[in-house]
């Protein structure tokens, strides 16, 4: 059976992709979640469309889709969006992504990317932006990595997200270009499809990683071919 993509907010199908988040994020990862028992869920899920891959065995990827309705983003609780909103720019915001463990390294996440984007292209979207993580709530060992990103890929100061709050971390220094092999495949990917990054990082021990934002302009997307 060949992979199909949704965008939806039925309700049967967002309990499916918060159980799939559920498996990756708390089974597999070690977050800790206020959800009901075998699913990731939070208050932003009856606000946002929910991009879903299935394939015979049911749901193999999720990507969450905000609009900034009701509690508005949730990548507000990390980062500072100021000079986004000022620009005037329609945002949407991506997160909650993630892969059955089966589809992982293929063409599944690019059919996903792929589907975003097209998404987003029909509801007017101009700019996505979206935290890209680091497994692990240590932010010192990550510290190389994030300089590093900030060299090659910071946002224009006119669109540029900073980590705020008690939990953000700034790196410092000269940066080293071999620390690029710590960073993530999926925030690799979103480099190569011409994302930048905000200034700083935001640790988020509860969901045991530290996050950078991501933001993608979506005038000048490069389409990669696989995230990961």
């Amino acid at each position: 059976m060949h992979p199909t993509l949704e965008v939806t907010r039925d309700p049967a199908a967002v309990r499916a992709a918060q159980a799939l988040r559920h498996a990756v994020f708390v089974e597999e990862l070690g977050a800790r979640t206020d959800g009901p028992a075998g699913w990731e869920a939070d208050a932003f899920d009856a606000h946002s469309d929910h991009l879903i891959l299935r394939d015979g065995d049911g749901v193999a990827g999720t990507t969450r889709i905000g609009r900034g309705e009701g509690p508005g983003f949730y990548v507000e609780r990390e980062f500072d969006l100021s000079a986004l909103r000022a620009s005037g720019r329609r945002m949407a915001e991506m997160g909650r992504t993630c892969l059955r463990p089966d589809h992982r390294g293929g063409a599944a996440a690019a059919l996903m990317f792929a589907g975003l984007l097209d998404h987003l292209a029909a509801e007017g979207v101009e700019v996505l932006v979206g935290v890209g993580s680091f497994h692990g709530a240590d932010p010192v060992p990550r510290l190389p990595a994030l300089a590093c990103l900030e060299a090659r890929a910071l946002a224009p100061r006119a669109l540029r997200p900073v980590a705020t709050g008690p939990s953000a971390v700034f790196p410092e220094g000269p940066a080293d270009a071999a620390a690029m092999r710590d960073v993530p495949g999926l925030i690799k990917t979103y480099l190569r499809a011409g994302a930048w990054v905000g200034r700083g990082a935001w640790v988020d021990r509860p969901f045991n990683t530290v996050d950078v934002c991501l933001v993608l302009d979506l005038a000048r997307v490069r389409r990669p071919r696989a995230l990961g």
